[in-house]
């Protein structure tokens, strides 16, 4: 249980981003690092993460170097699988020192009951993507992808990720995920009165909105557009922030009720 100050982010698509994001995102770890008591990433802080026979895939050790040192200092790093991240384990537990997670997570953060997901696959559009995804996380096929050099197991993947390709805009496919999940979660809470925030990622749409009860569901964004991150404290409101020129910038605080 951690009750004192969370940062948590997600979507940051590590070897999808320009350099200078990246280095913005390391930047970013260092001061949440110097300032926090616990750093969660909520998927997707890979464009593409797997651990082949033979090794990882390339271009990551800045971004790994500074995850290690993080959690040398003390402070845990959580990272829940995207769908661009999933395949994560041995490697990112034992060499880096996170905590790495297949599933959601329901975790008591900051004195809020909360429920912590990537958000993929969730929402009642998403039968045939989940079809896909049992396909890709079958056990087949990560024997036999795991059998390839990492670096033709990465160029394969990169041929198939589109991240790239998302850095000009916001799609009217994100809007539309992003209106799916926050009536998703706005459902859940119904189902879970005990939980007082929802995390989600995914859209690459930050958003946080209040429930007249007091819970809150908060898609904290991507770095690809946003630079985003929430921040939670004992005792006070969440809030939503982008990381502009080495310095934390208000994007959403949390106010009255918007959710009926």
């Amino acid at each position: 249980m951690y009750n004192k100050t969370i940062y948590l982010t997600s979507d940051v698509h590590l070897g999808a981003i320009s350099q200078e994001t990246q280095s913005s995102f390391i930047a970013w770890l260092e001061w949440a690092a110097s300032r926090g008591d616990q750093i969660i990433i909520n998927g997707d802080l890979f464009d593409f993460w797997f651990e082949f026979r033979n090794g990882i895939p390339p271009g990551y050790h800045k971004a790994l170097s500074s995850l290690r040192t993080v959690v040398q200092n003390g402070v845990p790093v959580t990272l829940i699988g995207g769908n661009h991240d999933w395949w994560g384990g041995k490697y990112l537990r034992e060499e880096i020192g996170i905590t790495f997670s297949q599933t959601p997570l329901l975790l008591e953060l900051a004195g809020y009951r909360s429920f912590i997901a990537h958000g993929d696959g969730l929402g009642d559009s998403a039968i045939a993507y989940n079809f896909l995804k049992h396909l890709v996380r079958s056990k087949l096929l990560i024997n036999l992808f795991s059998t390839l050099p990492p670096k033709l197991g990465a160029s394969i993947a990169g041929r198939i990720s589109q991240t790239k390709h998302k850095r000009s805009e916001i799609s009217r496919q994100a809007i539309h995920r992003s209106e799916g999940l926050k009536t998703w979660a706005k459902e859940q809470f119904s189902k879970e009165p005990s939980w007082d925030l929802i995390f989600l990622g995914h859209t690459h749409i930050p958003c946080i909105e209040q429930l007249d009860r007091g819970s809150f569901y908060i898609n904290t964004g991507d770095w690809l557009h946003h630079q985003s991150f929430a921040v939670l404290k004992v005792g006070e409101k969440p809030g939503l922030y982008s990381w502009k020129q080495d310095q934390k910038v208000p994007l959403f605080i949390a106010t009255d009720p918007k959710i009926n």
